[in-house]
C-alpha cells in the first residue's frame, strides 16, 4: 500500500501569459480574485539582451534582477507581479498556478 502526503495541493494546470515591458514599472499580473490562492508564480524573461526587474509590491520601481533568458519561481506568492526593463518592448512571460 502506498501512502502520499503532501503540504500543499497538487497542481493541475498553470495559465500561461506572454507580456512586453519596457523602462516604465507596469503591472504582469494582478493579485488574485478573493477565494483563490496561487501556488507557484514563474517569470521568465524572453530577451536575448535586456534585463528585467521583477516588483513584488504595489509600489516603487525597483526589483529582483532577472538577466536576459533567466527566470526566476515564486512559491505562494497571492500578490501584485510588477515589472521593468532597460530596454523598451523587452518580452516577458508569466506563468502561474492557483487553487
Amino acid at each position: 500500500m502506498s501512502i502520499i502526503q503532501t503540504s500543499s495541493p497538487f497542481l493541475r494546470s498553470f495559465t500561461h501569459l506572454d507580456t512586453t515591458v519596457g523602462n516604465t514599472t507596469s503591472t504582469v499580473l494582478d493579485k488574485p480574485a478573493v477565494g483563490e490562492k496561487r501556488i507557484l508564480v514563474v517569470i521568465q524573461n524572453k530577451s536575448t539582451t535586456a534585463n528585467i526587474f521583477v516588483i513584488l509590491n504595489d509600489t516603487g520601481d525597483s526589483g529582483i534582477l532577472v538577466q536576459p533568458l533567466q527566470l526566476i519561481s515564486i512559491d505562494n506568492w497571492n500578490g501584485i507581479v510588477r515589472c521593468n526593463a532597460d530596454t523598451a518592448g523587452t518580452a516577458v512571460h508569466v506563468a502561474y498556478s492557483q487553487v
